[in-house]
């Protein structure tokens, strides 16, 4: 029987979870979006979403508008599975 949620690590904390309990985000340009689908993309877990400094850690590496980034993982959080 073939796994259904693989495990994927978390771009922050490198901490493993199955895949279906991860936000997949990927970035475009300069803009970071939920993963469509195409190219290549990585995976954020609730736990480090919910930290401030990793947040902010993430705004810098990623070089996004601070604000702007924690109300989109917010949004993206707030669905049921963001991976499925």
């Amino acid at each position: 029987m073939k796994n259904r949620h693989p495990i994927r690590m978390c771009i922050a904390c490198r901490s493993r979870y199955p895949q279906n309990t991860l936000i997949r985000l990927k970035q475009v340009a300069k803009e970071i979006i939920a993963f469509d689908g195409t190219g290549r993309s990585f995976y954020l877990c609730r736990e480090c979403l919910e930290n401030p400094r990793k947040v902010e850690g993430l705004s810098k590496r990623f070089r996004q508008d601070k604000e702007k980034f924690v109300v989109f993982l917010r949004a993206l959080a707030t669905e049921t599975n963001p991976c499925d």
